[in-house]
């Protein structure tokens, strides 16, 4: 057993992570190949995003590695579901481009091996799964022309391939891959959608644009780069490969909320409009910090972007074992802004651990639940790491006054609401009511606050504006008071009466112009 694998079975994260995310715990397949890309990319993520020490690095790693897997299973699962009415009648699957089984190890808890079987180009992940996960194994090629199979198969998924292959060789591979379905098949193919692109790069008309760039430190980026394809290009290669026959539908961002899944079918035995695809629920821990009193203090947010979907909960266990509920409550705009959608700007969620319900040893889970029933872990570490990670010394200075603070007023409101029970016994539906009451109050404070505040800075500007006409009419006022005393003097003069009769003369004589 190689160091990573060892410290695998001993790692109480891992343990914790697989207990929660695996169908059969007992019976998870949990090795990893040191050779495996898809661990190593998650590796070297985790270190560029800034954080120390190998080991928590490793254990981030792996913590990502096991949940995409399970993400993927997820998304696979719902389209299985809705054609095949579940993984039990799946005569046969195959995983194309598997890698080395970070979804396969998922699939075999839903199938049996033998049923199951995986094609990559390297020769070593599929030996890597045929061993250890029992699976039969296929070793493919770099030319689609050489890709030779004698079988076919009910089920197939190409995840995260064809988002990487040019486009001399798109066609021939969704040909090869479209050949292999049985009558009543489907195949599942994943792609970057043109929505991914940088915003200064242009899509060609052709509907496909390809980068000699990946996360692949083996094959060759000319012939494994990064691709991005329109829905229009897809359809058209679909249409072209099966001979107009294959019915096609995109889920958008349908693996890992990022690249776009295709399901690809020649009988549909459901109409599309019954696959009801949910996204999991996201979000992220800002803060985690121990109060003065040593209650563990945690601020984050969560939010659901399923069309009507909304989050019913936020988990908090410790060591496996729900220690804290809470909901989301008041206002990200930060949130809505990156997601565009003002139906989750209600996703900041907090609350409090008591002391003698968390350790720093501990291990913690924080959840999220939609009204799906989908759920997502946002984190999972032990409580020391997740401290030292989302606490600097900077956020000590200002945190710590915010918590006392606030725990100063939490201990304030518990006294009054000890005492108002006992003197007036309020029940639970009625305290409840009142913080909804209170909730709604203050929200409409704020919302009169900003009016005032609004209506307040526009009569500054009326007024200066009336002050500034004010002047503007005593100035013209003076000016016409100047001219008038100026032809009041004129008229007065010699010259002007002299002026005045010289024109009465040439009148009389007729001379006057009018």
């Amino acid at each position: 057993m190689s160091n990573l694998n060892l410290e695998l079975s001993k790692n109480q994260v891992i343990q914790a992570l697989i207990r929660d995310r695996a169908k059969f715990p007992e019976d998870f397949k949990l090795n990893i190949c040191e050779d495996d890309e898809m661990y190593l990319f998650s590796l070297s993520n985790v270190k560029e995003d800034g954080d120390d020490g190998d080991d928590d690095d490793r254990e981030q790693a792996l913590v990502r590695y096991y949940a995409i897997g399970r993400r993927i299973r997820d998304a696979v699962q719902q389209v299985v579901d809705w054609h095949f009415g579940g993984f039990e009648n799946v005569p046969s699957f195959l995983d194309f481009a598997c890698g080395y089984g970070r979804f396969t190890r998922f699939l075999i808890q839903e199938m049996p091996p033998e049923q199951i079987w995986v094609s990559d180009i390297y020769a070593n992940a599929v030996k890597f799964q045929t061993e250890y996960l029992g699976v039969n194994g296929i070793v493919s090629t770099g030319k689609p022309e050489e890709y030779l199979i004698d079988r076919k198969f009910d089920c197939i998924l190409a995840n995260s391939f064809f988002s990487h292959i040019p486009e001399r060789t798109f066609t021939s591979w969704l040909q090869n891959l479209y050949n292999l379905l049985t009558e009543n098949g489907i195949l599942m193919f994943s792609v970057h959608g043109d929505c991914l692109l940088p915003s200064h790069v242009e899509m060609p008309a052709n509907g496909i644009l390809f980068s000699a760039e990946s996360e692949s430190q083996s094959l060759d980026k000319e012939e494994y780069g990064t691709t991005y394809v329109t829905e229009k290009f897809v359809r058209e290669i679909v249409g072209k490969v099966s001979g107009g026959k294959a019915f096609v539908h995109r889920i958008k961002k349908g693996i890992c909320r990022f690249q776009d899944l295709y399901v690809v079918t020649n009988k549909l035995t459901r109409d599309f409009s019954e696959l009801n695809f949910y996204h999991h629920p996201g979000g992220y821990i800002d803060v985690a910090a121990f109060t003065n009193k040593q209650n563990l203090y945690l601020e984050g947010w969560a939010a659901d972007v399923n069309l009507g979907g909304r989050i019913d909960e936020v988990q908090v266990l410790v060591n496996g074992e729900v220690v804290q509920r809470c909901e989301p409550f008041y206002d990200r705009r930060d949130v809505a802004d990156y997601f565009q959608k003002d139906a989750i700007l209600q996703s900041g969620w907090n609350c409090y651990l008591p002391k003698n319900t968390v350790t720093p040893e501990d291990v913690l889970t924080v959840k999220a639940i939609n009204n799906y029933g989908w759920e997502w872990i946002l984190e999972i570490c032990s409580v020391k790491s997740l401290v030292g990670q989302r606490q600097s010394q900077s956020l000590l200075g200002s945190t710590h006054e915010k918590l006392k603070l606030v725990e100063t007023q939490l201990e304030a409101a518990k006294i009054a609401w000890e005492i108002s029970q006992s003197k007036l016994m309020i029940t639970e539906p009625q305290l409840e009511e009142s913080q909804i009451k209170l909730q709604e109050t203050q929200a409409q404070l704020i919302s009169a606050h900003a009016q005032l505040e609004q209506t307040q800075s526009q009569l500054v500007s009326v007024q200066m504006q009336l002050e500034q006409t004010e002047s503007q009419l005593i100035n013209v006022k003076q000016e016409l008071d100047r001219s008038h005393n100026r032809v009041e003097a004129m008229e007065s003069s010699k010259f002007w009466k002299l002026r005045s009769t010289w024109f009465q003369v040439k009148r009389l004589l007729g001379v006057a112009a009018e």
